[in-house]
């Protein structure tokens, strides 16, 4: 397989722009980073970072930088065709090209961030049936973790990157998610058997839902720190939003959980005034709305096609740049979600230790 390179110039571009073109090249003067390499481009050498350098170039200068725990988020909508697994997949990829170790976790029967990170890749094309039935019945999944037929390490496969992980979806979904009413504390046995073990290893974990409010579905919910919704900027997804965030906060409060909700205005049109009332009516209506958003672009779908994140495979262009500042905003939310966890532990702790030490004084 031919090395991919990236120029001084892209580099710059993935991790924020071209402002920081001048350190990393005093990162690569100093050794802190692979130096360039001299490729071929048709009949032309030219110089450029391998594209296994990025992750640790991202790591010194990048805008996603690790948490100080590991953290789960959950994608979910109510409505399909929203750019969700895109959404997800610019996640993983991001987060994996800054260093950070990342798992996807695909809980959609449809398979669609299974297939945008390239574990389907050749499948259809080999045109060789039992490879074909091979590679199908060595792939595990949930389900063979819920009947305890596997461990959960013998569903991961590696990617691409090597900081970005993934367990496939399977056929077996739809089994396993039936099978989940039949045991105890059924809502938590994503959180218990699968997400929490996997924090332990990442410090990231994606899950990526199915559009339908299903028992994996609420699974992820109570498995996550965050959850990152997208709100597609069109009259049926406006429509379908009211019904969503009743049914989401009806949730939150029957199941005591107080996950942070980011929503994502998605596949904005600059050429539509609907669109664009939509999106503004977001922006000013919904709690938990960001201030950026994702428009629809060829450039999107092309990257998806790829299995990049737009970051990758257009830096510096519009949707590239659009895409960095939504997943800035993320990562802030979720930067925040933990400051105010802390606090609000050490606080706990405090009080704690306060009445230990009056109903000591008491005893006295």
């Amino acid at each position: 397989m031919n090395e991919t390179y990236y120029s001084l110039k892209k580099v710059a571009a993935i991790f924020g722009g071209p402002e920081l073109k001048e350190e990393i090249a005093r990162l690569e003067e100093s050794g802190s980073i692979p130096a360039q390499e001299k490729y071929r481009s048709g009949a032309l050498y030219r110089k450029g970072f391998k594209e296994s350098d990025l992750p640790l170039i991202g790591e010194k200068i990048g805008f996603f930088k690790k948490f100080s725990r590991p953290v789960s988020i959950c994608v979910f909508t109510t409505k399909g065709g929203v750019l969700k697994s895109t959404l997800a997949l610019n996640l993983a990829r991001t987060a994996a090209l800054h260093g950070i170790k990342t798992c996807v976790v695909g809980l959609d029967i449809q398979g669609d961030v299974t297939t945008a990170l390239g574990f389907d890749d050749g499948i259809e094309d080999s045109g060789d049936l039992n490879y074909i039935l091979e590679k199908l019945n060595r792939t595990k999944g949930l389900s063979d973790v819920f009947s305890n037929s596997v461990r959960l390490n013998d569903t991961i496969v590696s990617t691409d990157n090597e900081n970005l992980f993934l367990i496939p979806e399977t056929p077996e979904l739809v089994a396993l998610n039936d099978s989940l009413s039949n045991i105890n504390r059924r809502e938590f046995w994503l959180k218990e058997k699968v997400v929490d073990p996997l924090k332990q290893h990442f410090d990231l974990v994606i899950m990526d839902c199915s559009p339908n409010w299903n028992k994996l579905t609420t699974n992820a919910l109570v498995a996550c720190d965050a959850l990152v919704s997208p709100l597609e900027c069109k009259i049926n997804n406006f429509r379908n939003f009211k019904v969503f965030s009743t049914f989401l906060e009806e949730f939150k409060a029957e199941m005591r959980m107080n996950f942070e909700s980011i929503f994502v205005p998605t596949k904005y049109s600059l050429n539509r005034k609907l669109s664009q009332d939509i999106l503004e009516w977001y922006r000013g209506n919904v709690d938990g709305c960001i201030s950026g958003a994702i428009r629809e672009s060829v450039s999107g779908e092309e990257a998806t096609a790829m299995n990049k994140s737009l970051i990758e495979h257009c830096p510096g262009k519009n949707v590239a740049d659009e895409m960095t500042s939504v997943l800035v905003e993320v990562h802030e939310r979720i930067e925040n979600l933990i400051d105010k966890d802390d606090t609000e532990q050490f606080a706990h702790h405090t009080h704690r230790i306060q009445n230990t030490s009056a109903q000591e004084q008491v005893w006295r």
